[in-house]
């Protein structure tokens, strides 16, 4: 028969304190980033906060940029969980797509430094040469999943598959998002408004065309 599973070993002494003092640096790096960015926030900033010797940021992360690396894991982690609830909240398919994108506009509108951090290493992952990154694809299939609610209630457009229009709808977000990481005095929570809004338009089911129009 199987052996049962052995709960974890309690952690020792040392290493509890690693793990603070690791936590420590983490969070301090998340608001510096969020209240003045990424580039102007340094090491020995970051230590200080965390009240560490900057040698001791190294001995946890490499660099700026690992701590970057990380958040963007949680933040994937969180847009997922936004598009799931958004997928099983109450209203048509296009008003969870709007809801969806209220949310993730206020998400950036309260964190702007790191939430650019991030979507600047999102971009980035997306750019290598074997395909979307992990990361990308879990936020993609929740909308696919929501395109295609739609298209069987009637509410979105049939005439192509669901992958096509998400990549689509996602392609007009990205057009605000990408115009805010090209300019950080954009206003990046407009332009999601607008383009979610352009987006909707496009999705919604279209009159069938008179065959005899041109």
């Amino acid at each position: 028969m199987p052996l049962e599973p052995q709960p974890p070993l309690p952690l020792g002494r040392r290493e509890r304190r690693k793990l603070e003092v690791r936590t420590r640096i983490y969070a301090a790096a998340r608001d510096l980033f969020s209240k003045q960015g990424f580039e102007a926030t340094t090491v020995d900033e970051i230590a200080h906060v965390a009240d560490v010797a900057p040698a001791t940021f190294f001995n946890h992360f490499q660099s700026k940029q690992a701590i970057v690396t990380l958040m963007t894991g949680e933040v994937v982690d969180h847009l997922h969980a936004m598009t799931v609830e958004s997928l099983e909240a109450t209203g048509t398919s296009l008003d969870r797509l709007e809801g969806f994108v209220r949310r993730a506009a206020n998400d950036i509108s309260e964190s702007r430094g790191s939430a650019r951090e991030t979507l600047l290493e999102l971009m980035r992952l997306d750019a290598t040469p074997d395909g979307p990154h992990p990361y990308l694809s879990r936020l993609f299939e929740p909308f696919v999943a929501l395109i295609a609610e739609g298209q069987r209630a009637g509410e979105i457009r049939n005439d192509h598959d669901p992958a096509f229009l998400t990549q689509m709808a996602v392609g007009m977000l990205n057009s605000a998002i990408t115009s805010w990481l090209a300019d950080p005095d954009y206003p990046v929570e407009e332009g999601l408004a607008e383009a979610a809004g352009f987006a909707i338009e496009t999705l919604r089911p279209h009159p069938a065309q008179d065959p005899t129009d041109p």
